[in-house]
């Protein structure tokens, strides 16, 4: 959990210290004073919280902020973080992407809260030294002494005051405030209190008027200038409502906002429209051009959205009530606009089209043009939910629904969506336990010889039998492994079997070639990858020459320094490297050249297309040739007629794939296979 947080904060700029109990902990912070502290709640020795309040004993929350790592969730382990100093806490699993601008964001937030601590202080030190003014006030109003404090003009203010009534010096709402403190403490014999305001050259000003009981007939009033403190507070209450980086009405805000508009929606029997906003691909963004570009790309499409639809935006105040669309950024790439007064759903689509239309003109970021695109998810007020939480989240849901989609559209939520999210946390629930509990198997599809049939390698495939739904499809599984992370340890259990089967074959003397595995975005740029296949290699104790690693395009197009320098020295060790689906993707061929890429994989969608369709016939040809060309291996997969084999005979494939020649098979149905080295081709045809 260590070396995960560590390579997770390393990525977002931060330098790392490990302690691997609460006591080493303290021994490190008894050295030097860190920027910010992340503790786990369970840690050999004293627990996190117990580190934590003694860390408290000599840093408050805005001198070393406090993140508590929990597997606890409950309220009372919650509440004990906070009373304990935290700052904030973090449950596991931990969201990997997420913790690195969540610790940013602490640590911003402690530096902002101390940046107005600091500044307070130096209000308080200047208001110390300058004198506040003091008057003695008859009961009815009357100055009869003063005591200037600071000096705004020069004339001479106790001829000003003396002698004169309160209301013929102050507005009439100050001078009555006053008149009132007066009566009071007169009256109770005790202090008061009132602020009242002052144009004074050009701006208004704040005073604060303390009044004491003087005797039985006068007081004595201390004037205070407070404009300071006052602008203080809305610069506060500001930091509290609205987001800094794009000045538009943050989460809190947009929540009481939305609640304001719920209520008036339930009395004027109107409906809401709640859009939920996510940029496409902005990870990639930030992940190419770095956190500088994205904040940019952030700021204008902010700066877009409040320009171009300007009706009703409450960027002004968090409560505006004279609107009839609101935006607000809820965190990362994520946006809301409110519809209020909606009359149908028509003009929902027509404001999300606009949007989507808005923001897909290209930004320029420094000397780049970069291009986005939106998904939106929308919710309808009553209709979807008659509170903001469950409208939010259903909005969500929907905008996940659009992703799913493709992308780049927008989605009205239905009840299905729901149905459809909970069946996709029920694979994601059962996906965990099935590889705690072995539930996954391999199979294995041949690759021969297009000419001879001679067996030149197979292709592991996962399998998944779950115990009560039976055979599960990849194509129901794979994805949510993508999106919840869960695909880095099923692509790690897959190496580690694949190897294994392949040390048994050949203790056993069966002939096994080269054995090809799926590789996953998301498993190939996980921290330490290409080192584990190493390490797992040299663990099982096969050639590296066995295993071929099938990447897709996506994963070369912007790959880091680290993981091209990984590749290469797998590739000296014999691993063999290959593009999988190739022209489905980017299809550009400038990655081809600085990567050790050994084999081009022609997609089944053009293979089945072939002979017939004059398309993907002349895409296969060109890619068969392209990859003789570049000295490249290539082969077709998803053959499965006479008529296709044929056809990537006399286009020279040298490789084919498919269930003409077998379906995926176990290891004990494909092991006769390996034995006799080759599968009998089928007679030659035109065509089935």
């Amino acid at each position: 959990m260590r070396m995960l947080e560590r390579e997770t904060l390393a990525q977002f700029g931060f330098d790392v210290l490990e302690a691997e109990s609460g006591e080493q902990a303290l021994e490190i912070l008894a050295k030097r004073q860190p920027d910010l502290v992340l503790l786990d709640v369970d840690m050999p020795g004293i627990d996190g919280f117990e580190v934590c309040r003694r860390l408290r004993q000599r840093w408050d929350m805005t001198g070393v902020p406090v993140i508590m790592v929990t597997g606890l969730d409950d309220p009372a382990s919650i509440d004990e973080a906070y009373e304990a100093g935290a700052n904030d806490f973090v449950a596991k699993p931990i969201n990997w992407p997420i913790l690195g601008r969540r610790a940013r964001q602490v640590l911003r937030s402690a530096q902002a809260v101390r940046q107005l601590c600091e500044l307070r202080e130096k209000q308080g030190a200047v208001m110390r030294a300058i004198p506040d003014m003091i008057f003695v006030i008859d009961w009815q109003g009357t100055y009869l002494d003063y005591k200037p404090g600071s000096v705004r003009t020069s004339v001479r203010f106790e001829q000003r005051f003396l002698g004169k009534n309160i209301s013929a010096l102050l507005p009439p709402d100050a001078s009555g405030l006053v008149q009132q403190a007066i009566d009071a403490a007169l009256l109770s014999g005790k202090l008061q209190s009132v602020i009242y305001s002052l144009p004074l050259e050009g701006e208004i000003h704040y005073h604060e008027a303390r009044v004491v009981p003087d005797g039985v007939d006068k007081v004595v009033i201390v004037v205070r200038d407070m404009t300071a403190e006052k602008l203080g507070e809305e610069k506060i209450l500001r930091l509290a409502y609205f987001d800094t980086l794009t000045d538009m009405p943050n989460r809190q805000s947009f929540l009481e906002h939305l609640d304001l508009e719920l209520q008036r929606a339930r009395r004027d029997n109107i409906r809401v429209a709640l859009l939920f906003l996510d940029l496409d691909g902005f990870k990639r963004i930030n992940d190419t051009f770095g956190h500088g570009a994205g904040d940019t790309l952030l700021q204008e499409v902010a700066m877009r959205m409040k320009e171009k639809l300007r009706a009703g935006d409450f960027v002004a105040r968090p409560a505006s009530d004279a609107a009839a669309i609101h935006f607000a950024r809820l965190g990362g790439d994520e946006f809301t606009v409110v519809l209020t007064g909606i009359e149908d759903t028509q003009m929902v689509g027509q404001i999300a089209a606009r949007l989507q239309a808005l923001l897909a003109m290209p930004f320029l970021i420094g000397d780049r043009e970069v291009t986005v695109t939106l998904s939106i998810g929308i919710a309808i007020f009553p209709e979807d939910g008659e509170d903001a939480a469950t409208l939010l989240k259903h909005a969500d849901t929907a905008m996940y629904h659009a992703k799913d989609q493709g992308r780049n559209n927008w989605q009205l939520y239905s009840g299905a969506m729901t149905v459809q999210t909970a069946e996709r946390l029920a694979v994601e629930a059962d996906l965990r336990k099935g590889l705690d509990r072995g539930e996954f198997r391999l199979v294995y599809q041949p690759q021969v010889n297009a000419a001879d049939g001679t067996v030149v390698g197979i292709e592991a495939l996962i399998r998944w039998q779950h115990p009560e739904r039976g055979m599960i499809s990849p194509a129901q599984f794979i994805p949510v492994a993508e999106e919840s992370g869960l695909i880095v340890p099923l692509g790690d259990w897959v190496l580690n079997a694949v190897c294994v089967q392949v040390r048994d074959w050949q203790q056993r003397g069966v002939f096994t070639p080269r054995v090809a595995i799926n590789v996953s975005a998301r498993q190939f740029r996980a921290p330490h990858f290409l080192d584990s296949v190493a390490e797992i290699i040299a663990e099982s104790g096969i050639s590296a020459e066995q295993l071929e690693l099938e990447l897709t395009e996506s994963i070369l197009m912007d790959p880091e320094s680290r993981q091209v320098q990984g590749m290469y020295r797998l590739r000296a060790l014999g691993v063999h490297f290959s593009i999988d689906d190739f022209g489905t993707g980017y299809s550009s061929l400038s990655y081809l050249k600085h990567f050790p890429i050994g084999m081009l994989k022609i997609d089944q969608s053009f293979v089945r297309g072939v002979p017939d369709r004059v398309n993907d016939a002349g895409i296969a040809t060109a890619i068969i040739a392209m990859a003789r060309s570049l000295d490249l291996d290539v082969i077709a997969e998803g053959v499965e007629t006479r008529g296709q084999l044929e056809f990537l005979r006399a286009a020279q494939c040298p490789r084919v794939q498919g269930y003409l020649f077998s379906r995926p098979l176990p290891p004990d149905e494909i092991e006769p296979h390996l034995r006799r080295g080759s599968i009998a081709l089928p007679a030659t045809a035109s065509a089935d």
